[in-house]
């Protein structure tokens, strides 16, 4: 297990006996019968984390993931995803034959599962647990091409396009096009969607004050920093999106 990995493991474990994490689930046990027979999130990490056939987990993933899309605070998204920790490990098991950095791939994995999990119509899914699998892996085979296409250096930045039907909303797209007009990669702008918008904290990719941990840091300041440049120089929106988003991703954008 990568470092970042195991830092993501422990951290889920750690917030398993938190407050907003119990409140959450304790407000979650009340919409939702698929839930309402397990106590605590431990008790329910305890049934999802075996591999054995039981009739109730589709219909628990269905109640997860409709709950964390309308109540996306930051403790339960890690909780889901903790839940789908050994499904994301089986995706990096898939793609182990190229030659990439092991946390760069989790990293990676655990923001493609974000997007994934935003996606509106995933709730609607025939298997809710699979279609969350398919549509990260979808989404991580998307940045492993680019990542490879990047490293041969033979296709510019500025072809690369946007995954219209999972990035789900205006704010995506807009910090798509200012990161492709600031010449952000798309890596980069990954690290930035996930922190900025998605609500994830660098803590939760990598050891705080790690190698790691000091690498995505300064990463994501530096792209952040040709953001703010274009931003501060140039009318870069021109009327074209809501201006809610605009002064929205603005604000996160320049929040230290």
């Amino acid at each position: 297990m990568t470092p970042s990995r195991l830092a993501f493991v422990q951290q889920f474990e750690r917030e398993l006996g938190s407050i907003s994490l119990r409140q959450w689930f304790e407000a979650l046990r009340r919409r939702e019968p698929a839930i309402e027979g397990f106590v605590d999130p431990a008790a329910l990490r305890g049934l999802l984390h075996t591999e054995d056939r039981d009739s109730r987990k589709p219909q628990i993933w269905r109640a997860l993931v409709r709950s964390v899309q309308v109540d996306p605070l930051p403790e339960a998204k890690l909780f889901v995803l903790g839940l789908l920790e050994p499904a994301l490990g089986h995706l990096i098991d898939k793609v182990d034959e190229f030659d990439l950095d092991g946390d760069d791939l989790w990293q990676q994995t655990v923001v493609c599962a974000l997007r994934a999990l935003a996606n509106p119509r995933l709730g609607e899914r025939r298997q809710v647990l699979a279609g969350l699998v398919k549509d990260t892996y979808k989404l991580l085979c998307v940045w492993l091409r680019r990542e490879l296409i990047e490293v041969k250096g033979d296709e510019s930045l500025s072809d690369l396009t946007v995954e219209p039907d999972l990035e789900g909303t205006e704010a995506d797209f807009l910090l798509a096009v200012w990161c492709r007009r600031a010449g952000v990669t798309s890596r980069d702008k990954e690290l930035i969607r996930a922190t900025r918008i998605q609500g994830m904290s660098l803590s939760q990719l990598a050891v705080p004050r790690s190698p790691i941990y000091n690498r995505l840091f300064s990463r994501r300041y530096r792209a952040e920093k040709r953001l703010k440049a274009l931003l501060l120089k140039t009318d870069v929106a021109s009327g074209t999106f809501n201006p809610m988003y605009e002064n929205d991703l603005k604000n996160r954008l320049f929040r230290e």
